[in-house]
């Protein structure tokens, strides 16, 4: 990083190091609380990851025909909002146009991986709505059979506060009855002729998502879903396939707080109509810009490979731009926000240098950056991240923290995939120590000092003090909001330093390479990440896990 931008960092901590003591929730993604020994109340829904349809009991041929047929009427369907889209889903140029150079192979390298094509519409009103209509060709990546496939209706989630539905659905060109499971957070699509180990599918939907006007804090939410002074905040709102692997179909809904995602990497391809005077940041790059005849724009969006589609819309933002590595990060603002923004981008442009370095190198053409009303600091999202827009004034904001952690879960989040509601502590824990190794890189010691005493011990002590310790492993309702943001984002870096410290700096940095490259485009778990430190080591590590990670 240059000199003359350091400095201009530093004046920004004076100002930002009297507020640092709170300086974890500047790194959050989660909209947890400030410590506490009462005991919050948060809704779940049961997991059923072996969920299987009961076939019906099959009726016995009559040994005669009867005497006269029963006439049976045709069905009466009606015709769905939007046709079934007509589009060639294994056409891999337009994912190739997102990709730098050096990764462009990588745009049809994950054939089996789910490809989606959304094609939605914005309704603004009192209850904004979106209505659409999705594609996804799904191939069985298991060695076993598939009888049902499960989407996820994030909208329909406590936390998020809106609601979603699928009204029609097809397989294979076959009308076929969903069910509506865990309080119409997961929908359950039969499929009556099964799906052979490697063999492909292709599942239509059609759906709507309506989104909450206000934020609830304290939530999963906490305004990262919804319409909020003037933005459309757009994620999760799609049906997404639900994750299969060795447990089985991974239907957990989600807790109250901490992150819902856990999503294979896909492809997508989406047209997004809004009205014309609005404008759409999301992930991948926008392809092209369509105005129709009645006022609105449709706007089309490719990603791939990524984790997730997202989308903000609304008329009240600029930009400003700058290059790292081939990749063009695009730092939005709302009005007064320049010198916000600038700030945001300095720090982008800074950590995604160095952990292109670190970690390997990103490989979008793009990366932006955008204010949202949200009660959280922050929220990662393919190839974006979103910042609290409060920080976007006068008085500044947690940027120095905040920026480099969103930047960090571009590797771990969206590059190298975790079950976030089960183990949120193998992305969390990992983005917030590498804010610490970022400052380290820099070399800037005021920071690494901030990140290590008043973030990572200080909040860490906190949670010992006030008898609210625990181990790092486990599912996010496992915690409560008086002790999750203190284990996952102090607890679990400082697990790491003491990893680090143990097998010494060429092993450590060594591991973190090969987790990030082995499990690219994937999805890692604990001991995946584990079992790295110990192959890059011949020193013992196993105490050090078992006292940090799982309290034994």
């Amino acid at each position: 990083m240059r000199q003359c931008r350091r400095r201009s960092q530093f004046r920004f901590f004076v100002k930002f190091a009297g507020t640092v003591a709170l300086a974890v929730v500047l790194a959050s993604c989660s909209r947890g609380a400030n410590p506490t020994t009462e005991e919050p109340e948060v809704t779940v829904l049961s997991p059923t990851p072996t969920a299987t349809v009961v076939p019906a009991t099959p009726t016995p041929e009559p040994t005669a025909p009867p005497s006269t047929a029963t006439p049976v009427p045709e069905p009466v369907v009606e015709p769905p909002l939007f046709p079934t889209p007509e589009v060639d889903l294994e056409d891999y140029s337009v994912y190739g146009e997102t990709l730098l150079a050096a990764f462009a192979e990588d745009a049809e390298r994950l054939s089996d991986a789910p490809h989606y094509y959304i094609q939605v519409g914005l309704v603004p009103g009192e209850v904004p709505r979106l209505e659409g209509v999705q594609r996804v060709r799904i191939t069985n990546q298991e060695e076993t059979s598939l009888n049902e496939l499960y989407f996820r209706l994030y909208p329909n989630l406590p936390a998020f506060g809106g609601s979603a539905q699928i009204s029609r659905a097809m397989v294979d060109g076959k009308v076929v009855e969903v069910a509506h499971l865990f309080e119409d957070a997961v929908v359950h699509i039969p499929l009556d002729d099964g799906l052979a180990a490697g063999a492909i599918t292709d599942v239509t939907l059609w759906f709507w998502a309506t989104l909450p006007t206000q934020v609830y804090a304290g939530t999963a939410g906490a305004g990262l879903y919804g319409f909020v002074n003037g933005v459309y905040d757009l994620a999760g709102f799609y049906p997404t396939l639900a994750v299969y692997d060795h447990r089985g179909w991974d239907l957990f809904a989600g807790a109250s707080f901490g992150d819902s995602l856990f999503a294979d990497i896909g492809y997508y391809q989406v047209a997004l109509t809004a009205p014309g005077a609005l404008a759409v940041v999301a992930s991948g790059s926008t392809t092209a810009r369509e105005p129709n005849e009645d006022g609105t724009t449709t706007w089309r969006i490719a990603g791939g490979p990524v984790r997730s589609f997202y989308a903000a819309v609304t008329d009240r933002w600029e930009a400003i731009s700058e290059e790292v590595d081939g990749t063009i990060v695009n730092s939005y603002y709302p009005a007064g926000g320049l010198a916000s923004a600038q700030t945001a981008l300095s720090y982008t442009t800074g950590s995604l240098a160095v952990f292109n370095g670190m970690f390997g190198q990103y490989p979008y053409r793009e990366l932006d950056i955008v204010p949202l009303p949200t009660t959280a600091f922050g929220m990662e999202h393919a190839g974006l991240l979103a910042l609290a827009a409060n920080f976007y004034g006068e008085g500044g904001g947690g940027f120095g923290i905040a920026t480099p952690h969103e930047v960090a879960h571009q590797w771990f989040f969206n590059l190298i995939g975790n079950d976030q509601p089960d183990e949120p502590w193998l992305d969390e824990s990992l983005a917030n120590y590498a804010v610490y190794l970022y400052y380290e890189a820099v070399d800037w010691p005021q920071m690494q000092t901030v990140m290590m005493e008043n973030v990572f011990r200080y909040r860490y002590d906190a949670a010992r003090n006030l008898g609210i310790d625990r181990p790092v492993s486990g599912a996010v309702v496992g915690f409560d909001q008086s002790n999750y943001i203190n284990i996952i984002y102090s607890k679990g870096p400082l697990f790491l330093h003491a990893v680090r410290e143990r097998i010494g700096d060429a092993a450590f940095f060594a591991a973190l390479l090969d987790y990030a490259q082995t499990h690219r485009y994937g999805i890692a778990y604990a001991e995946d990440l584990l079992g790295i430190f110990r192959r890059h080591s011949s020193t013992p590590i196993d105490d050090l896990i078992a006292l940090w990670i799982y309290g034994e």
